[in-house]
């Protein structure tokens, strides 16, 4: 008697690994689709407490202008930002961050660069309020 696997029994186990593939895949891809939104909501919430902070120190929040994300004239100056991917141009990460600010508020967006969710949105005010048409 020869030991080993039948033709029958390799195909039946090869059909049970795409089936799983296939369910497995895309629970993946959502589920780090859902991580690098929580990365974005993470920097915006920084972003948020650097501009209360400012509008502490000057009555004001950040102006929309160059620099205002800047690590030591901007609000860098009022938290650590080495993590917060704040060049919009750059095509390294995945998210582009941007504040915009006014005496009597600010709005936090970031974008998605890249993946299934290119181009859509989150977003923060200064009054706490989340949207955006991020949908992971």
């Amino acid at each position: 008697m020869r030991k080993g696997f039948t033709l029958i029994e390799l195909i039946v186990v090869v059909i049970v690994i795409g089936i799983l593939a296939t369910i497995a895949v895309p629970q993946y891809m959502r589920a780090t689709e859902r991580a690098k939104g929580g990365k974005a909501r993470h920097a915006l919430g920084v972003l948020a407490s650097a501009e209360k902070m400012y509008r502490a120190d000057k009555d004001t929040y950040m102006p929309a202008a160059a620099g205002a994300l800047n690590n030591s004239t901007g609000l860098g100056a009022y938290v650590e930002m080495a993590d917060i991917d704040t060049d919009s141009t750059s095509t390294t990460g995945d998210w582009a961050i941007a504040t915009t600010g006014a005496v009597n508020g600010f709005t936090a967006t970031a974008t998605r660069r890249r993946g299934p969710n290119n181009n859509e949105t989150i977003t923060l005010n200064h009054n706490g309020s989340w949207g955006g048409t991020f949908t992971p």
